[in-house]
């Protein structure tokens, strides 16, 4: 019995050898660095390549070496004239650092983060050299929420920070870590963005220091229990914004002792009011009653 592909995988193969057909007859229109050019094909149809020297020694009117390109921005990309513009205004070796630093990030998750990423990460890196340079520091202030929380993403913008520091011999401040997690989370998630993900860094923020302040408590932000508080306070946020309902567990409610209820009532209604005042909306009732159970784990309440 002969073994079909499936649909998608064959779809996926044949749009694959269409790209590389188009690709062998593009030719270069303009050099925008060593590493991104602009071409265009027999249809006129232009875009930006990016890739490891695919403009050296390269010439317009030369074929494009389709070996060398990494991504592509053709003309209907929303992101296309952006990055054409940064190009032309941010020095190649920013550029090629900062291509350095998003190989290195899609190798350590395993994956391709959006093409989005070469112009936020770009204009932030530029910035953030500049700020440097002038003295400006930024306080992301959220650090010890995304060193718990996206752990992953935080080593690989510590890496990016020390390797950017290295090479233009700098110093650039820890804080810019932090915004550099943000880019990399708005490009590696689906359907999220930087603002999205810095409000669900603030949610959670805001959920973690009302009960911390309420109870007037300090705790050991490296231990397991207050990490799991942190990453439920996470996972609220995220449905918070997204208008989601949690999935309702009645035997973990049932376990819930009254006395506990009545100690952690207060406290969450606080929290309640200081989020609708923010953000204009309430925690549902089920959130509420699941946010209790957290706070008894978090804080020993019987």
């Amino acid at each position: 019995m002969l073994n079909y592909a499936r649909p998608s995988t064959l779809v996926f193969f044949v749009q694959g050898l269409f790209f590389w057909e188009v690709m062998k007859h593009m030719r270069v229109k303009s050099i925008l660095n060593n590493s991104a050019l602009i071409a265009f094909s027999e249809k006129s149809e232009e875009c930006v390549l990016i890739g490891k020297g695919i403009a050296f020694n390269k010439r317009p009117g030369d074929p494009v070496d389709e070996t060398k390109a990494e991504k592509v921005f053709n003309s209907r990309h929303a992101r296309t004239e952006e990055l054409i513009e940064l190009l032309e205004d941010v020095p190649e070796k920013v550029f090629e650092m900062t291509n350095t630093i998003i190989r290195y990030a899609n190798r350590k998750l395993g994956k391709d983060l959006d093409s989005g990423i070469y112009v936020t990460l770009l204009d932030h890196i530029h910035s953030a050299i500049e700020r440097t340079a002038e003295g400006i520091e930024l306080d992301f202030g959220m650090l010890t929420e995304v060193r718990m929380l996206y752990p992953k993403e935080y080593n690989i913008a510590c890496w990016a920070l020390d390797y950017i520091n290295a090479t233009m011999d700098i110093d650039i401040p820890i804080d810019e870590s932090g915004f550099i997690v943000i880019h990399i989370i708005a490009n590696e998630t689906p359907n999220m963005d930087t603002g999205s993900t810095k409000k669900i860094l603030r949610i959670t923020k805001d959920i973690t220091d009302t009960i911390m302040s309420y109870y007037q408590v300090k705790m050991d932000t490296s231990s397991i229990t207050y990490t799991r508080f942190v990453t439920h306070a996470k996972y609220l946020a995220l449905r918070y914004i997204k208008h989601e309902q949690i999935e309702q567990n009645e035997d973990s409610i049932f376990t819930l002792n009254p006395e506990a209820i009545e100690k952690t009532k207060d406290a969450i209604q606080v929290l309640n009011q200081k989020l609708k005042e923010k953000y204009g909306q309430s925690l549902s009732e089920y959130e509420k009653l699941y946010l209790t159970i957290h706070i008894c784990r978090l804080l020993n309440i019987k």
